[in-house]
Order: C-alpha cells, then sequence, then structure tokens
C-alpha cells in the first residue's frame, strides 16, 4: 500500500514541476511577444513621423506648438487606424528629438553661408 501512495507522490510531483515549468514559459513567452509588438509597432510609426513633420513644416504662419500638435493629431488617427497604443510622452520626445536635430543641422548650415558673407572681400 505505501507503494502504491509513494507511486501517487512522486507522479503528482512530477506533474506538478512540469505544470510550473510551463506556466513560467507561458509568462515568459507572453512577455517577450508583447515587447516584440510593441517594438514592430514602434517601427512603423516612427517610419511615418518624419514625413509628418515635413509636411508640418510647410505650414506658413504656424507657430511651433500648433505644427506639433498638427503631428500628434495626425499619429493618433494612424495608431488608432492600426491599433497601436498612442503614448503621448514616448511620440512628444520623439518629434521634439527629430525638430531638435534638424534645427541643429540647419543652423550649422546656416552659420557657414553667414560665415562665407562675413569672409567676402567687397568688389570695389
Amino acid at each position: 500500500m505505501w507503494d502504491l501512495a509513494e507511486g501517487i507522490i512522486a507522479a503528482i510531483s512530477a506533474g506538478f514541476g512540469v505544470f510550473v515549468a510551463g506556466v513560467s514559459f507561458l509568462i515568459a513567452f507572453t512577455g517577450k511577444a508583447r515587447k516584440f509588438v510593441r517594438e514592430r509597432n514602434w517601427n512603423k510609426v516612427m517610419e511615418i513621423l518624419p514625413g509628418l513633420i515635413i509636411e508640418a513644416e510647410k505650414f506658413q504662419g504656424y507657430s511651433g506648438a500648433e505644427k506639433k500638435e498638427f503631428v500628434k493629431s495626425r499619429l493618433a488617427v494612424y495608431t488608432m487606424k492600426n491599433k497601436i497604443k498612442f503614448d503621448e510622452n514616448r511620440f512628444d520626445k520623439k518629434i521634439d528629438e527629430i525638430v531638435r536635430l534638424t534645427k541643429e543641422v540647419n543652423k550649422r548650415e546656416k552659420d557657414k553661408i553667414n560665415s562665407a558673407v562675413k569672409n567676402m572681400r567687397p568688389l570695389i
């Protein structure tokens, strides 16, 4: 009788071990899958973001804040259509980063032109 009880306990222990390992695997796999989906969605948004910023920069007479709101509203529509979570803070930071980078690049080009103009000798 004790042999049968030991066999049952051993089988239950082994089954429980397999169950715990399976649950642990599923939890880890689900987390990685979610992270993969978030990153894939972020990459989709990053593909369209520069085009939206370029489109907004064409608007004359609008402030930077108004242009940014235009970009964010277009991003909101895109994310809603594609069932992507709209993370406003993350988008704000990325928009600011891209605009700051383009201003820095353009500033350097302007500085080069201004420096060249200042160093020109008069024709007369």
